[in-house]
């Protein structure tokens, strides 16, 4: 385990709250590989011709990155003495990440929508 307290505040979780930190690391592991696996497999099938695909499969991967690193620092709270607060931070800082990515994706998407809706408008309206 790891001991170094130099930088730490040596607040410490309890065992139940570690639990929990452990079980959110894991399934967050899982999330993040398989949004790179996705990912992947998208960015592959650009190659098939469907370059649309490789915008989405960016995404994917880069989303399943910030998802496995709050993963792991959620799990290395559970792992180590004295750091439990810095890992913590960490891991919020990798979820705020993804959230502001899925906010910024989503409002580009409504962008989208809207411009191609007042387009359609202005085209059906000649």
């Amino acid at each position: 385990m790891d001991t170094d307290s130099s930088t730490s505040s040596g607040y410490e979780f309890s065992a139940e709250h570690n639990a929990q930190f452990k079980a959110a690391a894991y399934w967050m592991g899982i999330m993040g590989r398989l949004g790179i696996l996705f990912g992947a497999l998208f960015c592959l099938s650009a190659l098939l011709g469907n370059i649309p695909n490789l915008i989405g499969g960016i995404i994917g991967i880069v989303m399943g990155v910030f998802t496995q690193r709050a993963g792991a620092a959620f799990g290395r709270v559970a792992g180590t003495t004295g750091r439990d607060i810095e890992n913590v931070i960490e891991a919020v800082t990798s979820l705020k990440s993804l959230y502001r990515l899925q906010a910024i994706m989503i409002g580009v998407a409504i962008g989208l929508i809207i411009g191609i809706v007042v387009y359609a408008m202005a085209v059906a309206g000649r």
